[in-house]
């Protein structure tokens, strides 16, 4: 099939740059200056440039890709009105380098003079120097264009708007293309360009899996068992969870706390987890973050958030002197900003690691444990399941909702079967223990998870003082017995739910809907291999819950 999307995409280009209509090879000073001269687009008191997006989230309702969806009239119709809109524009060309550079990963993005703002943010995100970047021929290329019906979106639910996403998701590199039809959000370019190394870390390049998940790389004081004296040793750490469950908080904290040790932050969003068990994040700039009740509670992120070359998208600015409010949820609970790394004082020099020693994956359920481990098999499952919630970032009309999203990545392409199989042949081969962490409330009353809880296991984790049971608990999890600095008290929901018999429904509505997913799964994508299937309990009567009445809950493993 003709790649109508590539023969667009270079259409545009080479019309706008024959006809002089394009603007392109600009530093980063000169996309600010340009974006502050657009309609709605402010510089705050503090420097930052700040702006309002439509819609004020991801276009997730309105997105399909051509592996999962094969396309046809309506596409190819959607990359015609792309060529008839912007041929009426002035174009902006941004291109820029994806990761570090060291893969040959190349990105343009195109979009009309009144949407400058994105390519600034862009630029923040994916570059670490100011300067003027052109390619030849880019491996991706993500296209922004609005029509007539963008001015009355602006009052209709994210649902009814009249929105269109695609991508082609192609065969070799540089065929990568998306189209985005009435969305100035900047979240639709990051993510087109995480949707497609995903595909090409998997099913082009065949390097491994890219994942949903950040990593922090820790140099801590561990006792070793041969030398019988703590030594000091390197820690990688892979956190996987889908947004506002707490990745880029959790990586943004220092668990280094003694003389020579240090703490850093690889990625904060997506990565890719080789053959060989390494990691290489993809966003050398920046970090795209939620804004949302973000107060001194977060010092690293709060600083960097408002330093003056920030990018604000859907945060409330108060009236002259125009200053942010993080707290002024009004508008949206979806505020972000893209911040530099060079702010972060967390943020490493590079975006690479060599092995991954750990996979934390965040969910949100006060049935889980504070954190729990998990077997090979049971981390497959897990991501399988991919329980979370709904947050603002994906749809609005949804958030805070109980949700299972495969691999807690919605940006998943072709077989999942095939996808969560090689997740469990890199994990076991390279010796990745894995975890799942609970960071919203816990037991019957639903307690809050503090941050200070949930960075004190990990710790725990990583300096080898945190002790599983040998028996599983009441979700099939193996749950803590003994910590270091953790609070044990709070460390397991099973003595938060004083009536086990409500505890017992709850369980029980639980595995239904988690057996109904299975189902679904299975049928559309074919049978899980029956040790992993196995792995997690998806049925009540699976529980023995008389373990649980003991005074004993296990041996020490």
């Amino acid at each position: 099939m003709e790649n109508y999307f590539k023969k667009a995409a270079m259409k545009i280009y080479c019309d706008a740059k024959n006809e002089g209509r394009l603007i392109e090879g600009k530093s980063l000073d000169e996309l600010k200056t340009i974006s502050l001269q657009q309609e709605g687009v402010i510089q705050t008191q503090i420097g930052s440039v700040a702006a309002d997006s439509e819609p004020m989230s991801r276009s997730a309702p309105h997105t399909k890709n051509n592996i999962d969806d094969p396309f046809g009239e309506e596409e190819e119709a959607l990359a015609a009105e792309a060529v008839e809109y912007l041929s009426r524009e002035k174009v902006i060309s941004l291109d820029s380098i994806v990761g570090d550079g060291r893969d040959g990963v190349t990105a343009r993005f195109i979009m009309a003079e009144a949407d400058a703002q994105l390519a600034y943010g862009l630029k923040l995100l994916f570059e670490d120097t100011p300067a003027a970047r052109v390619v030849e021929e880019p491996t991706y290329t993500i296209i922004f264009f609005t029509d007539e019906s963008f001015e009355p979106n602006k009052f209709k639910k994210l649902l009814d708007k009249d929105v269109a996403v695609r991508l082609w998701m192609g065969e070799k590199r540089g065929d990568q293309v998306k189209i985005c039809r009435n969305t100035t959000y900047l979240g639709e370019g990051k993510k087109g360009i995480f949707q497609f190394e995903n595909w090409r870390v998997k099913a082009i390049d065949k390097l491994g899996i890219f994942l949903h998940c950040g990593a922090r790389k820790d140099h801590l004081w561990i006792y070793d068992l041969e030398s019988e004296r703590p030594e000091l040793q390197e820690r990688v750490t892979g956190v996987s969870g889908l947004t506002a469950t707490g990745k880029t908080t959790t990586l943004c904290r220092k668990l280094a706390k003694l003389p020579r040790e240090m703490s850093e932050m690889l990625g904060d969003d997506g990565g890719t987890i080789g053959c060989d068990g390494s990691y290489a994040a993809f966003e050398l700039g920046g970090v795209y973050i939620k804004t949302e009740g973000l107060d001194e509670s977060q010092p690293e992120i709060l600083r960097a958030t408002l330093a003056p070359d920030a990018f604000l998208e859907n945060v409330e600015i108060s009236r002259y002197p125009y200053m942010p409010d993080f707290k002024d949820t009004g508008k949206t609970g979806n505020g972000r900003a893209v911040i530099r790394r060079d702010n972060l004082g967390l943020a490493s020099k590079g975006l690479r690691a060599d092995k991954v020693d750990y996979i934390i994956i965040l969910t949100r359920n006060p049935l889980a444990n504070v954190i729990s481990r998990l077997t090979p098999e049971q981390a497959t499952m897990q991501f399988i399941y991919g329980e979370s919630i709904e947050s603002t970032g994906g749809n609005p009309d949804e958030a805070g909702k109980f949700k299972r999203v495969f691999f807690l990545d919605p940006f998943v392409a072709g077989n999942r079967l095939e996808h969560a199989m090689l997740f469990y042949s890199i994990i076991k081969k390279n010796r990745i223990r894995c975890y799942l962490a609970n960071t919203g409330t816990i037991g019957e009353s639903e307690e809050k998870v503090t941050l200070r809880q949930s960075l004190s296991s990990y710790s725990d984790i990583l300096r080898v003082q945190l002790r599983f049971g040998s028996e599983p608990d009441h979700l099939g999890y193996h749950f803590p017995i003994k910590c270091d600095r953790a609070n044990m008290d709070y460390m397991v929901s099973y003595p938060k739910f004083y009536d086990k018999e409500q505890l017992k429904t709850k369980v029980k509505d639980f595995f239904r809907g988690r057996h109904a997913f299975l189902e679904k799964f299975e049928e559309e994508w074919g049978p899980i291999p029956e040790k992993i299937r196995e792995s997690l309990p998806y049925r009540h009567d699976q529980i023995d819950f008389t373990f649980l009445e003991k005074e004993s809950l296990g041996h020490i493993e």
